[in-house]
């Protein structure tokens, strides 16, 4: 087994790291002498466990550990209260035995009895064991660092956990149902059923039965009782998209059906006691639509208790780069060749203005990747809609620099930082190697 330990030591002091050399070969410890570094390493190098010693800035290094956590879950961290609690936490880590010490490493839920096992060795200091706690936001298909992106992510770690009906409003396209997912994952009701309506997809005559349900014989075809979506939905998650598209009278239907927390299907007269938590989502103005009376005040009111805006791609473009490796990475799973875009290309992708925002750019992708020849998708692999701009000068105009001189820069950096170790860089970069050494070769780095 080999394992890396991350040191976060204040003091710079290598006798410890030569004694788990002599004592424990198979295991790498990594010095690091203030947070900065240490986040460095954590992106660059597979760490196992960080181990750290707090002192009079604790809450700046108590945000650090948050944020590691938030981001990599799978991370073990050990505070330790002082320097001298630092070298007798190590010094244990050479003394447990082979069977236990695998467990700290290999385990990414290490059991109460691992963490007293360790604390013994403290030679009856008092250390604090931190495991990435199951809580911890999953952002998995919400991609961005853009403010508009962490903003974002910042208030749906706040109502995520909270029962409260949510209105999400944007565009078409920005993916107003991942949010959606986002927040039934991070739930108290994640384990259960999350159901999600286009409500602009379902025929006016059938709506009502598919989300009410309806009774065997209700109507011309009603072979069999049905619950619905509602219904289906029960102690989960109900995501009504394209909510302004719901009938007036389904409006009325669904706003006593908010109001009781009860259902009555189609064709019959019981009540149904229904537990759900309501998620909508529209692409329309709301507001609007109430005052052309083609939406109900009430229930607008209703649905609005918490508003998410979900950003347009087009206020976001530092996110397309990040966008398009994730779609690129998607499509090398189901069996498309990996490749990556040109700088004019990408400098057009950054330069577009995104009617049809993220699905837009996921489609586009998928396109440049099937119909590009080589490893290198050019600006001709992409199937924009010509009635939309996509000026490169105007883009270059407004920005100081192309995405390819930060990208060249970010590289050079990274390479820098990791004193020449391309894997290591391409880690540092959150990139395989493989495209790290394709754009090595384009921008005649090597």
């Amino acid at each position: 087994m080999s394992s890396t330990i991350l040191v976060i030591n204040h003091k710079k002091k290598r006798a410890l790291q030569s004694l788990i050399y002599r004592e424990r070969p198979h295991l790498k410890v990594i010095n690091c002498y203030n947070i900065t570094d240490a986040e460095y390493h954590i992106l660059a190098d597979d760490i196992d466990v960080i181990l750290m010693a707090l002192h009079e800035r604790t809450q700046e290094e108590l945000l650090f550990i948050q944020h590691t956590l938030e981001k990599h879950p799978t991370k073990k961290v050990i505070l330790v209260s002082n320097q001298d609690e630092l070298g007798h936490t190590l010094r244990a880590l050479t003394e447990l035995p082979s069977d236990l010490l695998l467990s700290i490493f290999a385990s990414h839920t290490p059991s109460a009895d691992t963490t007293r096992s360790v604390s013994k060795f403290q030679e009856n200091k008092r250390s604090v064991a931190l495991h990435s706690p199951s809580g911890l936001f999953d952002f998995n298909g919400l991609i961005g660092e853009s403010p508009e992106m962490q903003k974002l992510k910042k208030l749906l770690v706040k109502i995520a956990p909270t029962g409260t009906t949510i209105l999400i409003q944007g565009e078409s396209g920005t993916g107003k149902e991942v949010i959606a997912r986002a927040i039934h994952a991070q739930s108290a009701r994640s384990n259960e059923a999350f159901i999600p309506v286009d409500c602009a997809a379902i025929n006016d005559s059938i709506i009502e039965s598919e989300l009410f349900g309806h009774s065997k014989g209700a109507f011309t075809g009603a072979d069999r009782n049905t619950l619905g979506m509602i219904r289906s939905a029960d102690k989960g998650t109900l995501f009504l998209d394209e909510i302004a598209e719901l009938p007036l009278s389904m409006q009325a239907k669904l706003l006593r059906t908010l109001q009781e927390r009860a259902v009555k299907p189609v064709g019959e007269t019981k009540i149904y006691p229904v537990n759900i938590r309501i998620i909508a989502a529209t692409n329309c103005n709301l507001i609007e639509a109430v005052k052309k009376g083609t939406f109900r005040q009430d229930l607008y009111y209703r649905l609005n208790a918490i508003t998410i805006f979900a950003p347009p791609l087009r206020e976001q473009r530092v996110d397309i780069p990040l966008l398009c490796n994730y779609f690129i990475e998607k499509l090398v799973k189901e069996g498309y060749p990996a490749k990556i875009f040109s700088e004019r290309a990408m400098n057009a992708l950054l330069a577009f203005n995104w009617p049809g925002n993220i699905r837009e750019l996921e489609n586009v992708v998928r396109g440049a990747i099937t119909i590009s020849h080589g490893d290198i998708m050019e600006r001709d692999s992409l199937s924009f809609d010509h009635n939309e701009p996509t000026d490169d000068e105007r883009f270059d105009n407004q920005q100081p620099a192309t995405i390819a001189s930060h990208e060249k820069d970010a590289i050079r950096k990274a390479l820098n930082q990791t004193t020449g170790n391309r894997r290591a860089a391409a880690k540092l970069l959150g990139i395989s190697e493989a495209t790290l050494y394709r754009r090595l070769k384009i921008y005649n780095l090597e």
